[in-house]
């Protein structure tokens, strides 16, 4: 059996979820020079009080992973151990990369060794849902609980609508829940309104390691700011509607592969 299996959006459960998280800052190098300090140093900018990441150290097709625990804390309790998340990235140039979000199928000792013996804390499955059995739960545990794909890219002001005065690193997904279980959770602890404070505080990390000059932009119709950053989310009952939507179709311009080509 192969390391991974991949999760793609269709397979999901649910409302189809798209969102974009940006950043404006003071150009001070060229595109690809910030890009790829992005891509090299990209768990350094993840590590926040609301998540963590690493380069993988299993590869899937031959392709880089990243794999990821995000913080659920309550009463100062980490209830979203022993569970994490793995995405490959399966697309890139010189500005831009996309990952896919992947189920693990190898052997974790300290995770599956937990869940299979009934001690799954995480209320993403354990406690929100009762699952059948100790394999179960194994299964579940092992998936990325999103479905879909997430790109990044770092390019001039103009390609997103702004002025060529500022640069913009920008994060854009299309997902949907990889299972009926964590589409339930979500209704409980709500597991999508974690995520804009994971890409938010990523968009900060990056601009204040790197040194640079956030500059303030004007918000279009629809969109938030927060932390300094601007974003938007917009859920779809289906993927036609998804496709119609004008910001969808401004994003899926601008990232390699948002959707699979089926």
């Amino acid at each position: 059996m192969a390391d991974f299996t991949d999760l793609p959006v269709n397979d999901g459960v649910g409302n189809w979820h798209f969102n974009r998280f940006r950043i404006a800052f003071d150009p001070q190098s060229a595109p690809a020079t910030l890009f790829a300090n992005l891509i090299g140093r990209f768990p350094t900018y993840i590590n926040s009080s609301y998540a963590t990441a690493k380069w993988g150290d299993v590869q899937y097709n031959g392709r880089r992973t990243i794999h990821f625990h995000g913080y659920a804390k309550y009463i100062g309790i980490d209830v979203g151990q022993p569970h994490t998340d793995w995405v490959a990235i399966i697309d890139s140039n010189a500005v831009s990369f996309t990952v896919q979000t992947l189920k693990r199928e190898f052997w974790d000792t300290k995770e599956d060794l937990e869940t299979s013996v009934g001690i799954l804390a995480i209320p993403i499955v354990g406690a929100v849902v009762a699952v059948g059995s100790a394999i179960g739960g194994a299964h579940y545990n092992r998936m990325h609980f999103l479905a879909g794909r997430r790109a990044w890219r770092i390019d001039n002001g103009s390609v997103f609508g702004l002025s060529n005065d500022v640069m913009v690193l920008e994060t854009a997904a299309v997902e949907r829940f990889s299972a009926h279980v964590f589409n339930m959770a979500d209704s409980v602890i709500g597991l999508e309104k974690r995520l804009p404070n994971v890409w938010l505080s990523f968009l900060n990390n990056f601009v204040n390691q790197m040194g640079l000059k956030p500059v303030d932009q004007a918000l279009k119709p629809r969109w938030k700011k927060d932390m300094g950053a601007m974003h938007i989310e917009l859920s779809f009952t289906n993927q036609v509607n998804l496709m119609g939507d004008p910001e969808f179709v401004d994003a899926n311009k601008l990232y390699l592969s948002l959707l699979p080509k089926w």
